[in-house]
């Protein structure tokens, strides 16, 4: 398996200059949608949008609090497990 492994060209994070060129789209989009001058507008127009529907409200909460823990509880025994039990298999039967 020679050959496998190591960093790959075009993963990671992206670059400052990307990041700021993605948001200056987003935001000019935003201020165009909403016919206002200023990000700062179009930013909380866009909040407002949000708030409306409950999942908008969603969205707002988990990234200002974070997103809640999901806990799963896995207690299975496997220590007395017996396949005839499943099967309902008589022990002496099988003759």
């Amino acid at each position: 398996m020679a050959g496998k492994g190591g960093a790959i060209p075009g993963n990671g994070r992206k670059s400052k200059a990307d990041e700021e060129k993605v948001n200056t789209l987003f935001a000019n989009a935003l201020k165009t949608f909403y016919k206002v001058d200023l990000e700062v507008e179009a930013k909380e127009k866009l909040v407002h949008t949000l708030l409306e529907s409950q999942r908008g409200q969603i969205f707002i909460s988990e990234h200002l609090f974070g997103k809640p823990k999901e806990i799963v509880e896995t207690t299975h025994n496997v220590n007395n497990f017996d396949i005839r039990e499943i099967f309902k298999i008589e022990p002496n039967k099988n003759k």
